[in-house]
């Protein structure tokens, strides 16, 4: 599921505090230029049309490794076919080829050359739903160069979470379809529908530990208030059941059930209205049933279970429409208890090949899917695909020296890493890694070697302030006393000018600017607001910057340039109902402001305005509606041509002062 953050436009009645603004600053720079309201104007962009090339994002819903070297992926997007992923090395290199289809349902392979895909094609989508009309079981024995249809139909899938394919061999398999399970012994040529002998059972999941022996776990009645598990020896030709639970307020289903061998597996129900499941254990080929724990699977959702043997095993989850963490839950003492081991978000699939071993496919969220892996039983992660490490690409904040040099950090999997550019932004690369805090939060360099950070701990819950001296490569903590007394809770803007000189615009009680002279080691706090109102802050010296705020409930918006000589004057207002995502000034004439316009034709779409004369004119350039940037964090320029725009699906780059834009995943 994609989702789109949702923006809470506040109700703001800001009172500057003109005289204190800027601090105490002496003799920094000259005061801005008055401007009365008749030198401000708003033009359309003249000549070409914005240009836009975004990436369109791709899903990796399914994951099937045969080992911890050797697994496949599929690639779902919108505008192509599928793509089939495979590695032989853990996941150093992938190879990419065409999968039949439009959509996946389910892979299994059985090995390396030997695989199954049940995918659907001819789809549509009508009031939000998807609805193809056709579904199909996919053969290879090449390793998925190739492949063969082996079963079709009409499709009457209803989507559900799930693995639908449970292939023990070549020869012997299961496909849970269309709320029927068919059961083939000749690697799909021919396929029986099971007949389980029980009166309006509806099979949910299945798992073959071997060939001949399976079990599935279903709902019994029209009113879904009763699960059963049944059992077969003899490939399907006769089932007898194991288990009888019943619902104690609601509808009761099963997330699935999930054999490591032909004795020992796990079932986990779904009450739906209790939003709760109950973990169950069989270590006799289901003779009894233990319940182990009850675990809640709702918010998040809970899409995937599998266990590697009596003790050990993982949960999958998935917050939703959020905002809630999802991730993976590990148990080492067969389910009785479950602990996160994963900093990813939302995960649409986990496979555990090991005790050691664990990959899992995590949703972007709005970005790109991406596929990370443990090797030491989840204690630590590593993004796999798209990119390995040291590779990847910043995701909280990022700050250039020059046009090619650059620096950021966190990645979608772990927002303590840092990270280096020396081309642009093409490509990052993680120069260190610093677990000991929740949170790398803004980054600011003032040469190639020296920069600081602004992070929070975890041993004290507190902000501070890092200084690296060669680079990035290490950084150590900055005593400061009167930082720790700030009582910061988030910091929306941060700048060092030099050594001693940096600036950060955060929220505490109330809206203030914070500035330091000797380093970060005191700081003194200018108050703005005593709202904790969105603003939006573009640092252009010690003393002195712009200031985009919304002045009241219908929307009004007003650029404040505040000076060293304590002044502060509105440059513009616009009674618009635009909501101001960022504002950055390069230099004291160019400055850059972006906005989500929800009087648009088309639905909401971002505005860039542009200034090259320190705002006296700007110039409009609406996005097309099609380039959607989601959760915009950031707008940034090394200089008046080349700049970046930072939001949840990647980053965007310009090298024309943003006449065109290119996303960079």
């Amino acid at each position: 599921m994609r989702i789109r953050r949702r923006h809470f436009r506040a109700a703001v009645l800001v009172s500057i505090l003109a005289a204190v603004l800027t601090g105490c600053a002496k003799g920094a720079e000259p005061a801005a230029a008055a401007l009365s309201s008749a030198d401000i104007s708003i033009q359309p962009q003249q000549g070409k049309e914005l240009k836009w090339n975004g990436n369109i994002p791709y899903d990796l819903p399914v994951i099937d490794f045969i080992d911890s070297k050797t697994g496949f992926a599929v690639k779902e997007r919108t505008d192509a076919q599928l793509r089939l992923l495979s590695t032989h090395d853990g996941g150093t290199h992938w190879q990419e080829q065409n999968l039949p289809g439009k959509y996946i349902r389910s892979l299994d392979f059985i090995n390396v050359k030997t695989g199954y895909a049940l995918v659907e094609d001819n789809c549509s989508s009508s009031a939000g739903q998807l609805r193809c009309k056709r579904i199909s079981l996919l053969k290879t024995g090449d390793g998925g160069r190739t492949w063969n249809t082996k079963w079709k139909s009409e499709s009457q899938e209803d989507h559900s979470q799930g693995h639908k394919l449970s292939f023990v061999n070549e020869k012997s398999g299961a496909m849970l379809v269309n709320g029927r399970l068919l059961l083939t012994q000749d690697g799909g040529n021919h396929f029986q529908t099971a007949v389980f002998g029980i009166k309006d059972f509806k099979p949910i999941s299945t798992s073959f530990p071997k060939a001949g022996t399976g079990y599935v776990v279903g709902t019994v009645g029209k009113d879904d208030t009763k699960l059963a598990v049944v059992k077969t020896n003899n490939g399907g030709r006769t089932w007898s059941k194991q288990l009888d639970l019943s619902a104690k307020e609601s509808p009761l289903s099963a997330f699935q059930i999930q054999f490591a061998s032909e004795n020992t597996g796990w079932l986990l129900t779904n009450e739906k209205g209790m939003l709760s499941g109950d973990v169950y254990r069989t270590v006799d080929g289901g003779k009894h049933w233990t319940k182990m724990s009850t675990q809640r699977t709702g918010r998040p959702y809970v899409n995937g279970i599998q266990l590697i043997d009596g003790n050990t095993g993982v949960i999958s989850l998935h917050p939703g429409a959020g905002p809630i963490e999802g991730g993976i839950w590990l148990t080492k003492d067969g389910g009785r208890s479950f602990t996160s081991v994963s900093k990813a978000v939302a995960v649409n699939q986990v496979q555990m090949v090991s005790a050691k071993a664990i990959w899992a496919a995590v949703d972007g969220m709005n970005g790109s899917d991406f596929l990370i892996h443990s090797t030491d039983g989840g204690v630590s992660w590593q993004e796999s695909y798209p990119l390995s490490e040291p590779y990847g690409r910043p995701t909280e904040d990022m700050a250039f020296i020059d046009r090619q040099l650059g620096f950021g950090i966190g990645t979608q999997l772990d927002s303590g890493k840092v990270l280096k550019t020396i081309d642009g932004g093409a490509s990052w690369k993680i120069i260190a890694s610093l677990d000991s805090y929740i949170r790398l939060e803004k980054i600011s360099f003032v040469s190639e070697k020296e920069g600081f950070m602004m992070a929070f701990r975890d041993k004290d819950s507190q902000h501070v302030l890092l200084k690296t001296q060669d680079g990035g490569l290490t950084w150590h903590e900055v005593s400061s006393e009167s930082l720790y007394k700030l009582g910061i809770s988030d910091v929306s803007a941060f700048r060092f000018f030099d050594t001693n000189h940096g600036v950060l615009f955060a929220t505490g009680e109330g809206k203030a600017i914070y500035r330091t002279s000797d380093g970060g080691k005191t700081w003194g706090k200018t108050l703005v607001s005593k709202e904790n109102s969105e603003m939006q802050v573009s640092l252009t010296s010690y003393s002195s910057g712009w200031l985009l705020k919304q002045t009241d409930t219908k929307g009004s918006l007003e650029l404040v340039r505040f000076g060293a000589d304590h002044s502060a004057q509105t440059v513009l207002t616009l009674d618009k109902d635009w909501y101001p995502d960022a504002v950055y000034f390069s230099d004291e004439t160019h400055g850059y402001m972006l906005f989500e316009d929800f009087e648009a034709k088309d639905g909401v779409i971002t505005r860039l305005l542009t200034t090259n004369d320190g705002g006296r004119t700007w110039v409009d350039h609406p996005f097309p509606a099609d380039a959607e940037m989601v959760d915009v964090r950031s707008i940034g320029f090394s200089d008046p041509q080349h700049g970046w725009i930072q939001f949840l699906q990647g980053t965007a780059v310009t090298a024309d002062g943003g006449l065109s834009w290119s996303v960079q995943q």
